[in-house]
C-alpha cells in the first residue's frame, strides 16, 4: 500500500462510524419516458434556493428535498426499510412523489467545495405541493449517475429517522455527505444526474448535478465517505 493510499483510507475511516452497512438497493433508471408530471405548478422552495418541477415516472425510497431540477424519468426499485406505516397516529397520509417538488439547497447544506479532499455536505429540499398535509419520515433513495455511464446507489447513515408532517407549501430537506475526488490517481465518479426517491415511494425526481467536480468512487466500500442522511434530520 502506498503512502498516498494509506492517507486516503485514513480520511475515509474518519466518517466510518456514521455509516450503516445496509444499502438502498435502488436500481438504475434510464431517465426517459414515464408519465407526465402530476403537479402542474413549478415553484421555488421556501428557502429561495431555486426552482423545480413536479415528478413523474417510477423508482423506490424508504419510509422513514438551489438550482433548477428536472422532471422525473422511469425506473424501478425496491423500497428500503423505514417506519413502515406511511401514516402517523393522526392518520395524515404519507407524502408522495407526485405531491412533492425537489431541488438543491437548504439549511444545513451549502455549495460544496469540489476542489478539496475534505468531506462536504449538500442538501436536497422536498416541498409539499399537494394542497393537503402529508407525513414524511425515513431515508430517501439516492442514485448518482456518472457522466461516463456508471451508477452508484448511496448507502444510508446511522442517523435515526424523524417523522414530520408537512403542511401545504411547507418543506423539509435531507443532506448528502460526499468525499470529493481531486487527485490525478483517484478513482472518481463525475456526477451527471442524481435520482432522488422520497421515502416509501417508487417514483423519483431527476436532478442535474450543479456543482461540478468529481466524487471519490467508493461504491464498493463498506464504509464510504459518501452517504445519505434521513429527511427531517439536520
Amino acid at each position: 500500500m502506498s503512502h498516498r493510499t494509506a492517507l486516503r483510507r485514513g480520511r475515509t475511516v474518519a466518517v466510518a462510524g456514521l455509516i450503516t452497512a445496509a444499502a438502498f438497493g435502488l436500481t438504475a433508471c434510464n431517465g426517459t419516458g414515464g408519465s407526465t408530471a402530476a403537479p402542474a405548478a413549478s415553484a421555488a422552495a421556501d428557502t429561495g434556493a431555486g426552482n423545480s418541477t413536479g415528478a413523474g415516472g417510477t423508482t423506490g425510497g424508504s419510509d422513514s428535498a438551489g438550482t433548477p431540477s428536472a422532471k422525473a424519468g422511469d425506473g424501478a426499485a425496491a423500497a428500503a426499510a423505514g417506519d413502515g406505516t406511511g401514516r402517523g397516529g393522526d392518520q395524515v397520509a404519507r407524502c408522495t412523489t407526485d405531491g412533492l417538488q425537489a431541488g438543491w439547497g437548504s439549511e444545513g447544506g451549502g455549495v460544496p467545495d469540489m476542489k478539496t479532499d475534505q468531506q462536504q455536505t449538500v442538501a436536497v429540499w422536498l416541498k409539499n405541493i399537494s394542497g393537503s398535509p402529508c407525513r414524511i419520515s425515513g431515508f430517501p433513495g439516492v442514485q448518482i449517475k456518472g457522466t461516463e455511464g456508471t451508477t452508484w446507489d448511496l448507502r444510508r447513515s446511522g442517523a435515526a429517522p424523524q417523522p414530520k408532517v408537512l403542511k401545504p407549501n411547507a418543506h423539509t430537506s435531507f443532506t448528502i455527505m460526499l468525499l470529493p475526488g481531486t487527485r490525478a490517481d483517484d478513482h472518481k465518479v463525475e456526477p451527471g444526474l442524481v435520482l432522488i426517491t422520497p421515502p416509501n415511494e417508487k417514483k423519483h425526481f431527476q436532478l442535474q448535478w450543479p456543482y461540478g467536480g468529481a466524487i471519490l468512487d467508493q461504491s464498493g466500500a463498506t464504509h464510504p465517505g459518501t452517504f445519505v442522511n434521513p429527511v427531517n434530520v439536520p
